[in-house]
């Protein structure tokens, strides 16, 4: 299991625009992820791998959101409310 597995995780974008984007941090929006938000590498990051031991784990499609946030209309019913809910 994997963060990335969880309805309550969101890959943000963080940069100038779409066009510079800096980096991409993981956000619990349940705030459970004891290292709270951190800077995600791509690849495999260890640190996603606490799924396997969160109480707060609900299998579903994580929210992955540009900079611009121009796919904020492509998120499900579901999404936008996690998304809200989060304080976005």
């Amino acid at each position: 299991m994997n963060c990335a597995d969880c309805k309550f995780c969101m890959f943000i974008d963080e940069g100038y625009s779409n066009y510079t984007v800096e980096n991409t941090v993981f956000e619990c929006a349940r705030e459970k992820h004891p290292d709270g938000t951190f800077d995600r590498f791509y690849g495999t990051d260890p640190r996603l791998e606490y799924a396997n031991q969160c109480e707060a784990f609900e299998a579903g499609e994580c929210i992955e959101m540009d900079v611009d946030h121009e796919n904020l209309d492509d998120l499900t019913p579901e999404q936008l409310e996690v998304w809200k809910q989060a304080g976005n």
